[in-house]
């Protein structure tokens, strides 16, 4: 009879397993689907999409359901994005109002009375998370964060409006690079008097508006500060899906491959995203993991592309010469 139990709880958790499984596999694939359909302006159908995955998933992750409210949102579907962010700020304690207020997606809803209520819980969130930080701190790197984020979330507006060669672009990467510089004084005044801040001072967010800062140097700063980014990486003080990012540009700078393929460049022909040169193709679904990264299919799924190793490992050559030539022009 034990003997039996046994077998029938075995037989029970390979089901729940399977379930799961395949719970999990549907999900992925009905929000790969709704992204694509948001890519075409599909934006009606992609939110319908999204809720059928909600239902499959109702534990679905912060960035799921933010992208649900600003498909909504262009769906017209108001009262629909509002319920995905009242999810995300109250079951989620999601907090940055910066963004929230920034995001174009989300422009005709703030009209809504229901705006200052979203704010308003938003600001208890980021108080109760922040109550123990570094307050002048934390001033000085959201004000970095919203002048990093505030313009670079401009640039594909501006690029179908104008032109990406265009005068108006060129001016614009002007004030961009403008307020870089003045982001890295600041945030170098930090790093060179106190090293890298722990996070029970400025936070996760605070850790990220860092980061952002530095990837966003030249090569010399983010060689300056190589060993302490991957110091705060190893003491769990930066994420590593962010270390991953920060040194596949660096060493794409220094003319290599990178290492966990998340840089990506622009076809001025097909106007789609490629992965520049990448090390060990093969296996790279495998580093990426151990950086918390996601699956290369899955990354780029935003852009509505296939990822093949095989025809991947064929256009190498081609992408090597290309951004050599590209980069003799740059310097």
């Amino acid at each position: 009879m034990k003997r039996f139990l046994s077998l029938l709880f075995i037989i029970l958790c390979s089901i729940i397993t399977l379930t799961a499984q395949n719970n999990t596999k549907k999900y992925s694939e009905l929000i790969r689907e709704g992204w694509k359909l948001c890519l075409k302006k599909d934006f009606t159908n992609s939110a319908k999409i999204y809720e059928h995955a909600f239902k499959i998933n109702p534990k679905a992750p912060l960035n799921d359901r933010y992208n649900a409210a600003c498909i909504n949102s262009l769906a017209k579907n108001i009262n629909t994005a509002y319920k995905h962010l009242f999810i995300a700020v109250r079951e989620l304690k999601w907090h940055d109002i910066n963004h929230l207020n920034n995001d174009t997606d989300l422009s005709n809803m703030k009209k809504d009375k229901r705006w200052d209520q979203l704010i308003s819980l938003m600001r208890k969130n980021k108080n109760n998370i922040e109550k123990d930080y570094d307050q002048k701190l934390v001033s000085i790197l959201d004000k970095v964060y919203f002048d990093d984020q505030s313009t670079r979330s401009q640039i594909r507006t501006k690029e179908k409006k104008y032109g990406r060669d265009s005068k108006e672009m060129r001016a614009f990467w002007e004030t961009i690079l403008e307020k870089d510089s003045i982001n890295l004084l600041k945030v170098s005044r930090i790093l060179d008097s106190q090293g890298w801040p722990s996070k029970k001072k400025i936070g996760q967010r605070g850790a990220s508006t860092l980061f952002l800062v530095i990837q966003h140097a030249n090569q010399d700063t983010k060689l300056k500060y190589l060993t302490m980014i991957t110091t705060a990486m190893k003491n769990n003080e930066l994420p590593k899906r962010q270390y991953a990012m920060f040194y596949d540009r660096l060493v794409l700078g220094q003319g290599k491959r990178q290492i966990y393929g998340t840089q990506l460049a622009m076809d001025k022909n097909s106007k789609k995203p490629y992965v520049l040169p990448l090390e060990d193709v093969k296996n790279v679904d495998k580093r990426r993991a151990q950086m918390g990264l996601n699956s290369m299919q899955e990354n780029l799924n935003r852009w509505d592309l296939t990822w093949d190793v095989e025809i991947y490992l064929k256009t190498l050559p081609n992408i090597e010469a290309k951004e050599k030539t590209l980069n003799k022009k740059n310097k």
